[in-house]
């Protein structure tokens, strides 16, 4: 939920003059984006002036309905120059921003997927953008910078390894707490019965909640949802004696992430989005109570 979060929030502040006069907003979604080298990375940031891609972003930026979002365009010639390595990227960007009159917000959505990509094989692109933020936000005051990502163990090596930690705010986009979940259910026209029934076994996770407000028997749509996700469970640990170990551990409320001999796994876990890791806090947990329950069931068989 937490591209659809600062879709809303932007969209709301976009429809504020005031807002608009003071910032532009640079929007980069690497999901379902190709990056795998130096030149993936110009592309993504960059689009000379004269080219055809230009009215394709336009395009999908007006369908997430944020109309001021902007990119870096620049004339063919720098564009190759950049990519040739001949001119800075990031210095350029800071050229640019420098003239502008305005504040900038720059959103960031999924950046992990630029964990593989190295400068000249050898300085990691992350590292060398989490510079440009920290010159941008506390040394130059141009900008705002939102990163966000749903590879919390990425937060963590980004968190340890450079100097965000005095210059960085963390927030976690969690599922609402059981109250507020009933709430809203009840809101949007289930029973009290069927809202307890929901919050019960699923939590308020708000995809779930989207999907038994929808058409069709509330209760029969979470049976629904928790057979999916104890066949993903059981098709993770199927003939894994060592994460079946793990899970039994996880229920009985212990804390993985301390875990130093089998933190690979607790990773494979996570990134199968059965288990979930807080970064910031250092504590691993169940992805949803389905989840959980999922689990409970399953090492009982």
């Amino acid at each position: 939920g937490k591209s659809t979060l600062l879709y809303h929030v932007v969209r709301e502040l976009s429809r504020r003059k005031m807002f608009v006069k003071k910032y532009d907003v640079y929007w980069y979604d690497l999901r379902g984006v190709m990056i795998s080298t130096y030149n993936d990375v110009v592309e993504l940031f960059f689009e000379p002036e004269d080219k055809e891609g230009q009215k394709v972003i336009k395009e999908a930026q007006s369908l997430i309905g944020i109309p001021n979002v902007i990119s870096f365009s620049v004339k063919s010639a720098i564009y190759n120059e950049i990519k040739n390595k001949e001119i800075d990227p990031f210095k350029y960007m800071e050229a640019v921003l420098r003239q502008r009159r305005k504040k900038h917000i720059i959103v960031f959505d999924e950046l992990q997927r630029l964990k593989d990509v190295y400068i000249n094989g050898e300085r990691k692109v992350v590292d060398a953008l989490f510079n440009f933020f920290v010159r941008l936000t506390k040394v130059l005051h141009l900008s705002h910078v939102i990163v966000m990502t749903s590879d919390t163990f990425f937060i963590e090596e980004v968190y340890t390894s450079s100097s965000l930690k005095n210059t960085s705010i963390y927030y976690l986009v969690d599922y609402f707490d059981d109250e507020t979940a009933r709430k809203i259910l009840i809101d949007e026209g289930l029973s009290k019965d069927d809202a307890e029934y929901v919050v019960d076994m699923a939590g308020g996770v708000p995809w779930i909640m989207a999907e038994v407000t929808s058409n069709g028997d509330p209760k029969e749509k979470v049976k629904m949802l928790y057979e999916q996700t104890s066949s993903r469970v059981f098709e993770a640990i199927r003939g894994r004696r060592d994460l079946k170990e793990l899970l039994k551990r996880a229920l009985n409320g212990e804390n993985l992430y301390y875990e130093e001999k089998d933190i690979d796994k607790v990773k494979e876990l996570v990134e199968g989005e059965i288990l979930f890791f807080d970064p910031i806090n250092k504590q691993v947990r169940f992805q949803t109570r389905l989840d959980e329950r999922a689990a409970r069931e399953l090492l009982k068989e």
